[in-house]
């Protein structure tokens, strides 16, 4: 049986990591499922989420890692979310340790309960967080990234927030109601115009590079639609073409 759940339906492909009493940790079988999934959707948007209140995501199988110490599994997983040309949405609640932390900041929407933690606490085991490290880099300030990974301290989520390792913080009680919202918007969105954005500002490129994605995508049926309903004050009827 998979620790990994999976659907897909209304354009939404829900990957769901069933690994409660693991603390939902990231196997490398699993890390090859959720990038198989990844890489096979038609999807409009991705929602990765896990199982429990408790923790996220704990990072690395630490019982099935390999003597080499390889801990590939979750870097995969983030090369799969940003070259996947669907937007990926992570749900965090409780715990976000280790890799776990490395899933969030992979993916492009991180919506975390107020109650959840961050925290990367490989040096107090004799590991050094190196994949996470490269993510951090692009998302907060040095020191405050030296911060987490020298002290293996936990981060709030408020805090993680502030320092912009996440897309948005919601009351528990509300976190279902505002991811689905959230995933609702994005699956009704221009799917080439989500895609074109995500693929061009992923690849940080120059503004000549952004004036050619910009006139590409205005010569789509997609944008004369979205153009029309907005003059026609209907909603658009999209065909990714």
């Amino acid at each position: 049986m998979s620790d990994l759940v999976v659907s897909q339906a209304d354009g939404v492909l829900r990957l769901r990591i069933d690994r409660e009493a693991k603390r939902n940790a990231l196997s490398d079988a699993m890390a090859t499922e959720i990038c198989a999934a990844l890489e096979a959707t038609d999807a409009r948007v991705v929602l990765l989420s896990s199982s429990g209140d408790k923790v996220f995501c704990a990072g690395a199988d630490l019982a099935v890692m390999s003597g080499s110490g390889s801990r590939g599994g979750v870097g995969r997983v983030v090369e799969a979310m940003r070259a996947c040309p669907a937007p990926v949405v992570v749900r965090v609640q409780g715990l976000c340790l280790a890799g776990g932390v490395g899933l969030a900041l992979g993916a492009d929407l991180a919506i975390a309960a107020d109650t959840a933690a961050f925290g990367l606490p490989e040096v107090t085991i004799g590991l050094w967080p190196f994949m996470v490290s490269v993510l951090l880099a692009e998302h907060i300030s040095p020191k405050v990234a030296m911060d987490l990974m020298l002290t293996g301290r936990r981060m709030p989520a408020a805090e993680a927030l502030a320092v912009g390792l996440l897309s948005r913080v919601v009351p528990a009680a509300d976190l279902d109601r505002e991811v689905e919202a959230v995933v609702a918007g994005l699956s009704a969105a221009a799917p080439l115009a989500v895609q074109a954005g995500k693929r061009s500002f992923l690849a940080r490129g120059t503004m000549g590079d952004m004036e050619a994605a910009l006139t590409a995508l205005s010569n789509t049926e997609d944008a004369a639609e979205g153009i029309a309903a907005f003059r026609d004050k209907r909603p658009p009827v999209w065909r990714s073409r």
